[in-house]
């Protein structure tokens, strides 16, 4: 058994430690983000979150370990946000319009995390394959409550697959668009598109 100071201890050091690798983290992602996957350096990482590239080397065994956790923690993060979002719903339909305008606001919220990980996924092969994976889990579990809804009684009968496609390839175009337009009215995109797929889903069109 382990004295009570010891493992108290043993709980700072492991707070501390992963306080670093978020810095070193939101570090990495700031610096994809605005010179791109290519210049983004243990060094230029390193000097951005005001710290040694040694002590990245603490926490990282390299540069693909760090661009791998970069890619886990901001989809954790989307995860979470959504998550917390559809658990209140009070029908599958709600489930729906929480999923789209929670990911538009979340883009918004998050532009930065956004632009680092589809540059991360547009250079490095091994996260693009991890994307891809990603993108076919998502479409399974999309597919998954459309069929839901479809048992409910609340949406109408079609094509689970091809509506999380649709679905699918809608989102995707959201970062786009606010990239691009940074005026875009991020309250109105979200109402909107919700109001689309509640259309084109629902089994009482009104």
């Amino acid at each position: 058994m382990q004295p009570e100071n010891e493992r108290g201890r043993q709980e700072r050091r492991s707070f501390i430690e992963e306080a670093r690798r978020g810095q070193i983290i939101g570090a990495a992602i700031e610096t994809i983000a605005e010179l791109g996957y290519a210049k983004a350096s243990f060094a230029r990482i390193a000097t951005r979150a005001g710290i040694s590239a040694g002590l990245i080397s603490y926490h990282f065994a390299n540069r693909e370990d760090l661009i791998n956790q970069v890619m886990i923690a901001v989809h954790e993060s989307m995860d979470a946000d959504l998550t917390g979002r559809i658990e209140a719903s009070a029908s599958h339909l709600d489930s729906l319009r929480r999923l789209i305008e929670g990911y538009v606001h979340y883009c918004a919220a998050h532009p930065k995390e956004l632009i680092a990980i589809s540059r991360i996924a547009a250079s490095a092969a091994e996260a693009q394959q991890w994307s891809e994976r990603r993108r076919d889990s998502t479409l399974v579990e999309m597919a998954d409550m459309f069929r839901g809804g479809q048992d409910a009684g609340e949406f109408r009968q079609f094509a689970p697959r091809v509506m999380a496609l649709a679905l699918m390839s809608s989102l995707e175009a959201v970062s786009v668009e606010m990239f691009t337009r940074p005026d875009t009215d991020v309250a109105r995109l979200a109402i909107e598109l919700a109001d689309i797929f509640e259309q084109a889903v629902r089994s009482t069109p009104h």
